[in-house]
């Protein structure tokens, strides 16, 4: 599905402003021009159905982090956006995000992420319990951290691909589907790993469930 489509929180197949201004080559400004010129027409409770507001963090050159609005979307609020798209490489475009919607939804509709769910849950569980120094000791033979490594590793020799474009898928899809950017974490020291940064800061569940999901598509 390319990432262009991602599962909501409610289970929903979605797309954001992000995404759809990279694969139709126009600028993130200009996508949102195009959905604040489409808000005043439609009814209120439609624009709350197709159209949400969010944010996310964007790291910048000078090592800062600056705030980007972006708009998340459903299938028929990328429908209405793109009508005015045209031309002979929107329409491919359009055809792909059509087939990358269903895709995701079939997928959701056969239950395809329960078990990335069940796993979010363990995962939960597991750190509660630590925090509470209630989890035994056989229980945890390996940090999160390093089962996250090992699955990273057993996905790029499934594919056949380096760890670093696995690395890269993981965090491009962290951003885009749960709008946490972890490079751009300032590093404790010189040697600090991404992931270390984002143990940090609590968002391993996230890349665990991320890691899961891409393990369970191979099988």
């Amino acid at each position: 599905m390319n990432d262009i489509v991602f599962r909501g929180e409610n289970n929903q197949a979605l797309t954001n402003s992000l995404l759809v201004a990279e694969k139709f080559g126009k600028g993130h400004g200009d996508v949102l021009r195009a959905i604040d010129a489409l808000l005043p027409k439609m009814a209120e409770n439609q624009c709350k159905g197709y159209f949400a507001e969010t944010s996310v963090d964007i790291p910048q050159p000078n090592g800062g982090v600056r705030n980007s609005r972006v708009v998340v979307m459903t299938r028929d609020g990328l429908t209405l956006l793109v009508m005015g798209f045209t031309g002979k490489k929107a329409l491919k475009f359009k055809l792909e995000y059509i087939a990358a919607f269903n895709a995701m939804e079939k997928a959701i509709k056969e239950g395809e992420f329960a078990k990335v769910a069940e796993l979010e849950q363990r995962v939960n569980t597991i750190e509660r319990l630590a925090a509470t120094n209630a989890l035994p000791e056989p229980l945890a033979p390996m940090s999160l951290r390093d089962t996250i490594r090992m699955m990273v590793n057993d996905c790029a020799r499934k594919t056949n691909r380096p760890q670093s474009d696995i690395w890269r898928n993981v965090y491009d899809t962290l951003y885009y589907r749960y709008h946490v950017s972890v490079r751009s974490y300032k590093k404790k020291h010189p040697k600090e790993t991404t992931l270390e940064a984002a143990e940090r800061h609590g968002k391993l569940p996230y890349i665990y469930a991320i890691v899961s999901n891409m393990n369970a598509m191979l099988r």
